[in-house]
This record gives structure tokens, C-alpha cells and sequence, in this order.
């Protein structure tokens, strides 16, 4: 399979996790998603200097980042009904997408609307998760959704990414994301797997024959290697299950940055 470059846009985060602090958001877990489906990572995000880790992999990538006073930041709440995400601070930096020649995809991931607009020129494939596109993002507030996302039209769009509450709670139709452009839209279900549907509504099922206990950033994982693997040739059947299969490993891993 050919090692397609992917720019990954978005933003680092500092978590929260049940009194653990640790480094984490799309350019970690998507990064992590795009190696692991045999893609190389290039970074383009906003980050705090209030983020102190070093985080081997990252060190390495081609990245061009924006600094600001503060990372984006979190207190994550784990429950047996799923994750409360409450924001303690926030960037005031914007990143704005642009066209990117040295690259074969762009997945634009934002953590809470660090990405100053939807409509992204690019001439390669693009991948979106819409999380920190509908998330509310008021510090010291709970994590909400909000309604009336869109994304005006375009032809390269290839593969959008959300769960099932994200949807749910922003009302978003699978017709108008597909009128938008979108090729295929990848659903996850938490432990019931994921569901990628098509414009030509197909519907592909994975359903993990396990579940592990790495619950944050699973899903930032399942874009990148499902949009890695795509972007190499294989049909969407064949991605949704190489990329299921490595979802599967991450949250079953011991891997700790």
C-alpha cells in the first residue's frame, strides 16, 4: 500500500482523567490512527505553554504549530453511562485550513472550535470529525451540543466522522452531510462498534469482539486509520475492518502517553 502524507489539523488538549493529568486530543489519537493504517502524520494545530510532555512519536512529525498562552483543557469524568466533559480553559488562537500541496488528505479535527471556519478549500480528500464543531466550549461549563452545523459543498470531501450522541444531540442528517459532499460517514457506538454509511446508502457494520478500557480518543483513532487505509486503495468494507480491528487493539492496549 502506498504511505500516503495526511495533515492533521486540529488542536493538543491537557485531561483531566480521575485525577490524572495527561497530554492528549486529535493530534495525538488521530496521528496514532493515521500510523498505524500505514499513513505519515503531519501536524498543523494550536498548542498552550502551559503543555509540558514530551511525547516521543510527536517529536518526530512534520508539524507547524500555533502557540498560545493556554492548551485546551479538560476534566473527564468516566461513567458506566459514558464521559462529562467539563472545560476548564481554552485557546484564544484560531487555526484557519488551507490548501496544502505537500499532502495526500486533510483530516480537519477540531477539539472545540479552535478551527476559525467550515469552509475548507483543499484540492486532496478531506476527512472531518464534527465534535469540537458543535460542542458549545464555554469554560467551566459542561460540554453540550449544539444545533445547525453545515458545511457548505464541496467535491472533495470524502469521509465525515462523529458518535452516536453527537448526532443525536445536534440534530445532523446523513442526506444533508451527503449533499455537502461527503462520501461516507463513519458513526461509532461506543462498545457496539461503528456503522459506516455511503452516499449510495450502503451501510457497513463492525462490531469489536471486544471492548478495552481506553475510552478517550478512540474515536479520533478510527478516523485516521480508516481514512489512511481508504486514501491507500482498499475498498470501504476492507478499510472498516482493518480500521475496526486497530480501533479494537488502541482501547484494549495498555498505552499510556
Amino acid at each position: 500500500m502506498k504511505r500516503n502524507k495526511i495533515l492533521i489539523v486540529g488542536g493538543f488538549t491537557i485531561d483531566e482523567i480521575q485525577g490524572k493529568i495527561r497530554p492528549g486530543g486529535p493530534l495525538i489519537y488521530s496521528s496514532l490512527g493515521v500510523m498505524r493504517g500505514g499513513g505519515i502524520p503531519k501536524l498543523y494545530g494550536v498548542i498552550g505553554e502551559d503543555f509540558n510532555f514530551e511525547i516521543d512519536f510527536i517529536s518526530d512529525l512534520e508539524k507547524q504549530l500555533i502557540y498560545d498562552k493556554y492548551t485546551i483543557r479538560f476534566k473527564i469524568d468516566l461513567t458506566n453511562s459514558g464521559r462529562r466533559l467539563i472545560l476548564l480553559k481554552k485557546p484564544k488562537s484560531k487555526i484557519r485550513v488551507i490548501d496544502d500541496n505537500t499532502v495526500d488528505g486533510i483530516l480537519v479535527n477540531p477539539v472545540c472550535k479552535e478551527i476559525d471556519n467550515i469552509n475548507i478549500q483543499s484540492s486532496a480528500p478531506i476527512a472531518v470529525d464534527i465534535q469540537g464543531f458543535i460542542r458549545n466550549c464555554v469554560e467551566s461549563e459542561e460540554i453540550k451540543y449544539e444545533r445547525g452545523l453545515s458545511f457548505p459543498f464541496n467535491s472533495n470531501y470524502m469521509v465525515l466522522h462523529g458518535n452516536m450522541e453527537e448526532f443525536e444531540s445536534s440534530k445532523l442528517e446523513l442526506s444533508d452531510l451527503f449533499k455537502s459532499g461527503f462520501k461516507e460517514i463513519i458513526i461509532s457506538d461506543g462498545h457496539n462498534g461503528f456503522n459506516v454509511y455511503t452516499y449510495t446508502l450502503a451501510k457497513y457494520t463492525y462490531r469489536p469482539s471486544r471492548t478495552g478500557r481506553n475510552e478517550v480518543g478512540t474515536g479520533d483513532f478510527l478516523l485516521g486509520a480508516y481514512f489512511a487505509l481508504r486514501l491507500s486503495g482498499l475498498e470501504i468494507i476492507e478499510a472498516a475492518t482493518i480500521a475496526g480491528k486497530l480501533t479494537e487493539e488502541f482501547s484494549n492496549s495498555e498505552f499510556l502517553i
